[in-house]
């Protein structure tokens, strides 16, 4: 029974996306632009975020102040805005950074059920490094909080819990609890992704010279711009295509997207037909039409374009005025579609077999082409594998990859990509700001804003949680984060989120850990077991002696010697990782580069000058 059910919510998966194309994640600007403008009718708390995510913090602690004023404000529209007016104590947005009055704002609002304010919460409890007593990090109270967020269906505390339950963060690790967290919002995510557009968000890691970012200049544009008005068909449909996603600095516009993908469908460039089958089947600026698109299709599958057979898979799969419904036509064109190369066409191809429609069922099948869309970035492929490989179901039942998948899902979901964008957005003029966004993405696992937050803290970029202004930092004996250079107050901070990071592959976590041990940054841990109490044990009652409570432990944390042992070690880590990305070659290169000079000048290591020449071959 449990089988069937869950074949059948894969298969309705599957027939809601069957027309979707992974080309098209489209940006939310303008939809979010549409959202504001539509109606006027904005809250206090509406009007307070738009304030706050363009700068205007001033409007925004006004806002929020009426709202609290209100007293016609529900206790959850009221703790709401208390939320945010402590994000902008917490960062100094409009007011002096004042982390007690923030913490106070939130366990205010956390205290009537308000999910982000529990949320924070939990980071600022997870991460706080401030020396009374009130604001000393503490992990039983963030996981409490943690949870008490994921339990209202936070999507951020959901893979906060999923990611400890994961590695064992705080909580038992535990992979089916893990799961449990992930599957919510993962199946949110693929049903947003099967009938909708999401938008895209490229990966921009901070610490990199360029920041890595496809954006083209202004000139850059023109001259693109120039070339496809000139005739030549595959700028034209190029920029149409980034017209139609927004993206590499060409704000998103349907219209002339239509304009430029008309250019070259004139020229019969089949992508460019494809992309207008699309736009008149999704009804992308301008009234849905399908006999239109599916004519589109047609012309496109007719060069064998992967995309217009797809389209021409989903018409005849759903049925049109013009064309009845033939799922022998459909599982051809997705055939055609998959081996032309499309994450699309392989989805739709796999939920096909998964369901026995027009094809014998084939689990095996199944799975192998979900494996090949996934291998193309294909978001509900990776859904659907996961769920499979939770349950076994034409292939090993194996939690640690169903978990791993799942979590790619939800970090692809819009609680994720929203945060990116402002962090983004924030960049250097509010690095504070941009290190909250980071830091909510950080704490629920984003690998890349793990490191993204590490960055700005060790760089002096963010300050958080350094003391405040007109405050005088505790002597080192009172607490071990705070030192007399404020550059160490972040990088205690940026420690623990490289560690997350390096854990998750990160090559630039490695080599900054590995700098980190050389120089002697940071800080180190030392455990001592402490046994349970008899008392707690007699106070439960004679049963309880039959369940004695795991040992507690004590945590001692002082400043790190330099270590070049941990040094060379993490150096040698990431100089042995395989290259994945552009991005990681002059990490990798670098790790190279400090081994020799360790191994040449016998730091921490017996001296040889041999091994110099063979990591210079490496760099």
């Amino acid at each position: 029974m449990l089988l069937r059910i869950l074949l059948a919510g894969l298969a309705l998966l599957a027939a809601v996306y069957i027309l979707k194309a992974s080309l098209l994640q489209l940006t939310d600007e303008g939809i979010e632009a549409e959202s504001w403008d539509a109606g006027g009718n904005l809250s206090d708390l509406d009007l307070a975020q738009r304030a706050f995510r363009t700068g205007d913090d001033d409007k925004a602690f006004a806002l929020l102040t009426a709202c609290l004023s209100d007293e016609e404000k529900s206790q959850l529209d009221a703790a709401a805005c208390k939320t945010l007016l402590g994000e902008l104590y917490f960062v100094g947005g409009g007011v002096p950074r004042n982390l007690t009055k923030a913490k106070e704002l939130w366990e205010e609002a956390a205290e009537v059920g308000e999910p982000d304010a529990q949320y924070n919460l939990g980071i600022l409890y997870a991460n706080m490094p401030a020396s009374n007593d009130q604001l000393r990090r503490n992990e039983a109270l963030a996981v409490l909080y943690l949870y008490a967020a994921s339990t209202a269906g936070h999507p951020g505390a959901l893979m906060a819990m999923g990611y400890r339950h994961l590695h064992g963060y705080g909580v038992p690790q535990a992979c089916s609890t893990a799961a449990l967290n992930y599957i919510d919002v993962a199946k949110g995510v693929a049903s947003i992704y099967s009938s909708g557009m999401p938008q895209a968000v490229e990966l921009v890691r901070l610490n990199l010279p360029h920041k890595d970012r496809k954006v083209l200049s202004s000139s850059e544009l023109n001259l693109f711009v120039q070339i496809a008005t000139s005739g030549d068909s595959t700028v034209a449909a190029a920029i149409g295509k980034r017209y139609l996603l927004g993206i590499e600095g060409f704000k998103q516009d349907f219209q002339k997207a239509k304009q430029y993908l008309n250019l070259a469908a004139e020229r019969h460039h089949p992508g460019a037909l494809a992309l207008l089958g699309y736009i008149y089947c999704l009804g992308l600026g301008t009234p849905v039409n399908l006999d239109t698109a599916y004519a589109y299709f047609a012309t496109a599958a007719s060069h064998n374009d992967p995309l217009g057979h797809n389209g021409l898979g989903y018409i005849y799969f759903r049925g049109t005025n013009a064309q009845g419904r033939n799922l022998k036509l459909a599982f051809s064109h997705f055939n055609e579609s998959a081996y032309g190369g499309s994450s699309d066409g392989m989805f739709n191809l796999a939920s096909m077999y998964l369901t026995g429609t027009a094809v014998q069922e084939s689990f095996q099948m199944a799975v192998l082409y979900y494996a090949q869309a996934l291998d193309r970035g294909h978001t509900p492929a990776a859904y659907s594998l996961a769920v499979m490989h939770l349950n076994g179901i034409g292939t090993v039942r194996d939690c640690d990859i169903a978990v791993n998948l799942l979590k790619k899902v939800c970090e692809r979901g819009e609680w994720v990509s929203s945060k990116l964008v402002s962090a983004y957005d924030f960049g250097d003029k509010h690095p504070n700001k941009a290190a909250l966004m980071f830091l909510k993405l950080a704490e629920a696992g984003h690998e890349v804003s793990q490191m993204n937050v590490a960055y700005l803290f060790d760089s002096g970029h963010a300050n958080l949680f350094s003391p405040e202004e007109g405050e005088k930092p505790p002597a080192k004996a009172d607490d071990y984060f705070w030192e007399d250079d404020s550059r160490s107050f972040g990088r205690n901070i940026a420690q623990r989120f490289y560690e997350m990071s390096a854990e998750q592959g990160s090559a630039s976590s490695e080599l900054r850990l590995g700098d980190y041990a050389y120089y002697g940054w940071g800080k180190s841990a030392s455990f001592t077991e402490t046994a349970s109490p008899d008392g707690d044990k007699h106070d439960q009652g004679e049963d309880w002696l039959d369940f004695p409570l795991p040992p507690s432990y004590n945590i001692e944390l002082r400043p790190q010697p330099v270590d070049y042992e941990a040094a060379l070690a993490r150096y040698r880590k990431t100089a042995d990782l395989t290259v994945t990305g552009e991005w990681m070659q002059s990490f990798v290169a670098r790790a190279s580069f400090n081994l020799g000079f360790m191994h040449q000048f016998g730091i921490g290591i017996a001296q040889d000058i041999i091994l110099p020449t063979k990591y210079a071959m490496k760099q």
